[in-house]
């Protein structure tokens, strides 16, 4: 078996076979500590039934609002699993358009989904 030579010339040792396992040990600790924390930050917990619930009144809240004939202003309707704010608001010098803003919040979670739609007012 040939040595290994640096490119100066010298000799490299090889590893012991404590600092490979120590290296080991090292990595796999470093690698466990990785895999613990990235579900931590990556999921939240939301539990699916109520992020689908939470769009189901947000899209009922819009069929409610979205009419046009609802006054500009802040409306808040609970439900079992949250909140939904809509904010009707006349959309910019236009003033047959309304902007209507959907916010619904999950209680227990920081997820909030947002819906923001133009309709036209009803005469």
């Amino acid at each position: 078996m040939r040595r290994v030579k640096r490119a100066s010339g010298g000799r490299l040792r090889a590893a012991s076979l404590v600092e490979a396992v120590v290296a080991a040990v090292v990595l796999l600790i470093a690698f466990t500590a990785a895999m613990e924390l990235l579900p931590r930050l990556t999921l939240r917990g939301d539990d699916a039934l109520a992020v689908a619930e939470a769009e189901y009144r947000a899209m009922c809240a819009f069929d409610k609002y979205g009419s046009g004939v609802w006054p500009a202003g802040t409306y808040a309707e609970r439900y079992g699993g949250g909140e939904a704010t809509v904010r009707v608001e006349p959309y910019r010098q236009y003033r047959d358009v309304q902007l209507i803003t959907i916010e619904v919040r999950i209680d227990g979670s920081r997820k909030r989904i947002v819906h923001r739609q133009l309709v036209e007012c009803a005469e």
